[in-house]
């Protein structure tokens, strides 16, 4: 650990999310005195704060990827400390600074008196500790359950709502990415590919705007069946259709693309046959999102101008 990071005039520890402690800088070990760095947040933690901590500090990182002033008990030498606790999620890992307070409003004073009868009723009897035992499996339970919500939350903010591809927001990151590995390694290159349905305005003024969504949705389905992963596929806005093409060679990406292109002109469809018009781009050294997008957007405005349902390469 870094000397001055050591020494701070604070306590600092590295934790997993399984709450095992990998690292604790001196401050700390002094703090809680000992010589060694414990294993895990359980073994710091009163039983009262332990069920804090799992109730509210494992929802909060997953959600907002920080915990502040989270009012907690050590414990030192056989008695209580009350310490104040905030964290942020890191390269994977939770970053946790550690400080002692004297004082507790009005609900934390609360909490210490609870936590005082929590340890003589676990020190009475046997069956008050598998009572114990009992809502910390609850508690986890619950915890799990609000991971899960959030896991369905996240996912469906990185959809589009109508056709449940990855929405422009996803897209971005994933093409920011996908730039920043380039740059880092010349066997990584890509190209951008952007389509647009051809006189799709034409759809929805003859046939309605509930069956241009259906064709869109249509669209997207086909696409998924015909680009699989790594390659990315979103919709950018209206009837306009961005695919990350993972591929270094810019000649294989070309052939992809037209292969699509082709793909969905032969296809059988349900609501009603479209083709599309499309741009396509390979990344060079120094491009940004904006200029890949610029030059893949002017190649689609080529196809649109040369007669649509083409491909244009820029």
């Amino acid at each position: 650990m870094d000397e001055q990071l050591n020494a701070a005039p604070c306590g600092y520890f590295i934790m997993q999310h399984d709450w095992k402690i990998i690292d604790m800088n001196q401050t700390l070990k002094d703090m809680m005195k000992t010589e060694q760095s414990p294993s895990h947040i359980h073994d710091v933690l009163t039983v009262p704060s332990r069920i804090y901590f799992q109730t509210y500090f494992p929802p909060a990182i997953a959600v907002h990827k920080k915990v502040r002033e989270m009012y907690l008990n050590v414990k030192v030498d056989g008695r209580s400390v009350p310490v104040l606790l905030n964290a942020n999620e890191r390269n994977g890992l939770l970053e946790c600074v550690i400080v002692q307070i004297k004082a507790r409003d009005e609900y934390e004073n609360q909490l210490m008196t609870a936590k005082k009868n929590a340890e003589r009723i676990q020190k009475e009897t046997d069956v008050t500790y598998t009572k114990l035992l009992g809502i910390l499996r609850e508690v986890e339970e619950k915890q799990q359950q609000l991971l899960e919500l959030n896991s369905v939350l996240e996912k469906l903010a990185a959809r589009d709502e109508l056709t449940g591809l990855h929405n422009r927001r996803i897209f971005q990151i994933e093409l920011a990415a996908a730039i920043e590995n380039a740059e880092e390694n010349d066997d990584q290159s890509f190209s951008l590919l952007l389509l647009d349905i051809d006189h799709f305005k034409h759809v929805n003024d003859t046939y309605g705007h509930a069956t241009g969504d259906l064709v869109l949705k249509e669209l997207a389905r086909k696409m998924e069946s015909a680009v699989l992963p790594p390659h990315t596929i979103a919709r950018i806005g209206g009837e306009e259709f961005a695919i990350l093409l993972q591929e270094p060679i810019p000649e294989k990406a070309i052939e992809k693309a037209e292969d699509l292109r082709k793909f969905l002109v032969s296809a059988k469809w349900e609501i009603l046959p479209i083709t599309v018009s499309m741009g396509i781009t390979h990344f060079q050294q120094g491009d940004t999102r904006n200029s890949l997008y610029i030059r893949a957007d002017d190649a689609l405005y080529a196809s649109k101008r040369n007669g649509r349902n083409q491909l244009t390469c820029n």
